[in-house]
């Protein structure tokens, strides 16, 4: 019995452990790019997986080519990250929308007004 219950919290464990893995992100998302003064930017995932049609065009890979969180390079000018999230989205972001000629580029447009 007890050699059951060992076995079925390793089946657990891993299957707990795959399922985090491989979770898609969520469709919406808030981003708050260190952004005080002009708020939060609603940021619709589905929609840019969609555009961009690979995620490299967003996301870096660590040393082991896993992408990662935007929050994994990026942070606010205080925690020593080489570039600020703000930067960081200010530059992918506007650069895109700029060269498909389609989507936000000016603060207002993306910002929610406080």
């Amino acid at each position: 019995m007890r050699k059951v219950a060992v076995f079925m919290l390793l089946v657990f464990g891993v299957v707990f452990a795959l399922g985090t893995a491989f979770a898609a992100p969520p469709d919406k998302m808030v981003l708050n790019p260190g952004g005080k003064v002009k708020g939060t930017v609603a940021f619709d995932h589905k929609a840019h997986v969609a555009a961009a049609k690979d995620c490299k065009a967003c996301h870096h890979a660590d040393d082991a080519g896993k992408e990662q969180k935007c929050s994994k390079c990026h942070g606010d000018k205080t925690d020593g990250k080489k570039l600020s999230a703000k930067e960081a989205f200010h530059n992918q972001c506007k650069e895109c929308h700029t060269k498909a000629k389609k989507g936000p580029a000016k603060c207002d447009e993306c910002h929610a007004k406080k």
